[in-house]
């Protein structure tokens, strides 16, 4: 989350006639869910939405962020060595939205 500075609009767009949002968060595109969760621990799996091999991202205004939710990296046989708790949000590309985190993940999600 973070908030552009008046001046800096005004040096970038100095005839902008509208006044943008005071908050805007990035966000980082994933796929859409399936229809039914992995039938072993009821997570639907997500992955990474790309456009021409780069992650697909936006800043929008924080009053369009509905919630944030858990991601839960998607392990395969080995946990790769070079991931750990600073770098598998960057490393993995595929995971699992846990709607165990609380009661609005629940009811939205199971």
């Amino acid at each position: 989350m973070f908030q552009i500075p008046a001046k800096a609009i005004v040096e970038v767009s100095p005839a902008l006639n509208t006044t943008p949002p005071t908050y805007l968060a990035y966000i980082e595109w994933f796929s859409t869910l399936s229809g039914i969760p992995d039938p072993k621990h009821r997570m639907f799996r997500v992955s990474r939405s790309m456009r021409d091999g780069r992650r697909h991202a936006a800043v929008i205004p924080v009053d369009l962020v509905v919630c944030s939710v858990h991601l839960f990296p998607r392990f395969g046989p080995l946990v790769p060595k070079e991931w750990n708790s600073f770098t598998v949000l960057e490393e993995c590309q595929a995971f699992y939205i846990n709607p165990f985190t609380d009661v609005s993940s629940y009811l939205t999600f199971a």
